[in-house]
């Protein structure tokens, strides 16, 4: 018993290497995938890009990624368990393949339920990311709305009353544009007429030579509708309260119920979330909001252009 107890110690001692290798590369695979999806390669190349350090950094694009690899950890955990708990039956041969099954079948509940977290918290990164990306576009459009002349009710600089602006409608679009590839397609969904939308994307991709796909036809009408409807967008007011000076900062802040469509992990996302949303349509389905900011220097009007002189070649002889 005592040799064959130091026998067996070595091969354990090599399984526990083996299993920490796997689980250190499992946990580099997560790490990338983490930082390639959620944006950051497009980080450090392109510029301008601080609405992305700012979803990067976010406090709930960290815990989604903290779950998100707990989930891929306690799977390889499971599977790891399992593979050792038949090791010593495969080498046995003693009959007792059965007890494998039912262990199996105990662990698939538990497996699953990692599955369907890691999947709606990965979505939520994204998500997170395309709120953030949101807020820049509705900033980007005050940047060029606000400085315009929309007549007497909207002169330059100026914008009127939170719920007949134009400039507002601007940027209220802009937002919701932004936030169609994470709008709700739930056919239960309310839906409205896109087919001016239809027509002018049709044209964009035939004109880029790429196939017009599916979706354009499918749900779009479901993700805009929810698009506008679960969006608000707060544009701050001037600092003379009047109108807003040439090089001041528009400050944008936007709030997104963030649809959650992974059944069960939904729910639970809900409850454990301060800011869950059951939402209007359907028997149980839910929402999270996921807020965020932006903030742009107005340019003022540009009105002018400044023509540069050259000299006539003649002229430098």
């Amino acid at each position: 018993m005592d040799r064959g107890g130091r026998a067996a110690a070595p091969v354990r001692a090599a399984q526990a290497r083996r299993v920490l290798a796997v689980l250190a590369v499992l946990l580099a695979i997560v790490a990338a995938a983490v930082f390639f999806v959620g944006g950051g390669w497009s980080l450090l190349h392109a510029s301008g890009g601080r609405w992305k350090l700012g979803a990067l950094g976010s406090r709930l694009f960290v815990t989604c990624g903290l779950i998100t690899a707990g989930c891929v950890l306690g799977l390889a955990v499971l599977g790891t368990a399992l593979w050792l708990a038949g090791a010593s039956r495969r080498a046995r041969r003693d009959g007792e393949e059965g007890t494998a099954i039912i262990e199996f079948a105990l662990v698939l509940p538990i497996a699953l339920m990692l599955v369907l977290i890691m999947t709606q918290s990965s979505l939520l990164m994204g998500g997170n990311l395309c709120v953030n990306y949101a807020a820049f576009c509705a900033a980007r459009s005050a940047v060029v709305s606000v400085p315009l002349d929309f007549g007497e009710d909207e002169p330059r600089n100026v914008v009127s009353d939170m719920v007949s602006s134009a400039k507002l409608r601007r940027m209220d679009l802009a937002a919701a544009w932004a936030l169609l590839p994470v709008g709700c397609s739930n056919p239960r969904a309310p839906s409205q007429d896109v087919s001016l939308l239809q027509s002018g994307l049709e044209r964009f991709f035939g004109s880029a030579g790429i196939d017009t796909p599916h979706w354009l036809y499918s749900n779009l009408g479901q993700r805009l509708r929810y698009a506008e409807d679960y969006t608000q967008m707060e544009l701050a007011p001037p600092a003379n309260g009047t109108e807003y000076a040439p090089n001041e900062d528009l400050r944008v802040n936007l709030r997104h119920d963030f649809y959650l469509s992974v059944p069960y992990a939904a729910y639970i996302f809900s409850q454990l979330a301060r800011d869950g949303v059951r939402l209007g349509f359907g028997a149980s389905e839910y929402a999270t909001v996921i807020r965020a900011t932006c903030t742009l220097t107005n340019e003022g009007a540009q009105d002018y252009v400044d023509v540069e002189q050259f000299p006539h070649p003649r002229s430098r002889r």
